[in-house]
Formats: structure tokens, sequence, C-alpha cells
């Protein structure tokens, strides 16, 4: 937990790791300290998860993400949505508040994705899940992992102007919430974390 201080809002953003179910227990922790409540997730995410028990429709997991999945569940068990983020929502949906998203909308991010991933960029993303499946990658925590994996992606430079974008975007949310709020909880995958506090040290300086 990276805790801050924006304007006259106390900010502490929540690392997690994306997948993994033990990661819950973060949250559970966590939650009844905050005004506000927020996550990573964009509001069709964040509407998908709250009423994922009525929607019968399964998404299938790319290939980037079932070598994601392989690798991480040598750390426990594996669930998707992210189990995180489904408790928060849980818990505020049982408590009538609404988690605020941090993330792009859909038509927002595919109108990035589009304009800065290179077709040969994505047709890349095969290879990529092929290399991934036999690369080592730092398991020492669930966390390393995340990170080395996604250093591992953002190899590819499309990839990592999302990243990117998607860092600054979710620092701005946090920033601007902060202002019309005393407390908030912003839950965000771990390796997203050190570059977005470090867009929120700078706009806040």
């Amino acid at each position: 937990m990276i805790s801050l201080v924006i304007g006259k809002c106390r900010v502490d953003v929540l690392p997690v790791v994306k997948g993994l179910v033990s990661e819950s227990e973060k949250i559970r922790n966590a939650y009844g300290k905050y005004e506000a409540y927020s996550a990573a997730l964009g509001i069709e995410d964040i509407i998908a998860i709250k009423h994922r028990d009525e929607i019968e429709e399964v998404q299938e997991l790319s290939e980037i993400d079932m070598v994601y999945v392989h690798h991480l569940s040598n750390f426990g068990e594996v669930r998707s949505p992210t189990p995180a983020y489904c408790e928060l929502i849980d818990l505020c949906s049982k408590d009538s508040m609404e988690v605020i998203p941090l993330d792009m909308n859909n038509a927002d991010f595919t109108e990035m994705y589009i304009s800065n991933v290179k077709t040969m960029e994505f047709v890349r993303e095969h290879r990529l899940a092929k290399k991934g499946m036999k690369r080592s990658f730092d398991m020492s925590s669930p966390e390393s992992f995340s990170i080395s994996w996604d250093n591992y992606l953002n190899r590819v430079r499309g990839f990592e102007k999302i990243s990117r974008m998607r860092e600054e975007f979710i620092a701005s949310q946090i920033t601007d919430i902060a202002k019309h709020r005393g407390s908030l909880l912003a839950a965000v995958e771990v390796e997203r974390i050190n570059s977005i506090i470090e867009h929120i040290s700078n706009d806040n300086r």
C-alpha cells in the first residue's frame, strides 16, 4: 500500500496481482476505512463484474492471457475476472456504494489501441505467447512475476505505449477524484503502480 495526500484527501493506492484469488484478502483487510473506492477498470468492466452472475457468456482467454495464467498458477488459484476487483465491487455493492472507474471506457481504449498498435505488432502476440511459455521470469513472488511479465510484453513498442498512456490516465483520474473526497482507496495492478505514483507526484508538486 502506498499512501499519498492529494489536497485534503488521503489516498491509499493498493497494488493487486491480476487473477490471483488470494489477492482478495488485501481488499477485505483494507475495506471499510474510506469515503470512496476505485479500481483500475473501465466503467463497462465494473458493470460486467457487478452483474457477472447474470451473464452466461464465458469470455475466452487470449493466448497471452493463458500463458500468464500458466505461470501465475505457481502462486495459487487463478480466476477471471480478477478476484481482487470482484471482491471490491461486491463489498461496495452490499453497502450501496459504487466503485469509481479509473481506466478508460471501451470506446476510448479501442481507439487508443488501434492508434498505437501496428498490425505487425498485433500479429506478434502469438509469437510472444509461444516464447513466454518457455521463458524464465522472476518467480520470487507474485508481484515480481507480474512486473517481469509486463516488462516482457512491453518489449513490443505498441504495447509499451498503451501501458504508459493507461498509467497517465489512471493517475489523472485518481487526482481528480481526490479533489472531491476526503479519503480514497485505489486498487491498481501492481505492474502499473510505480509509474502511476510518479505521475501523481509530478502533477501535485
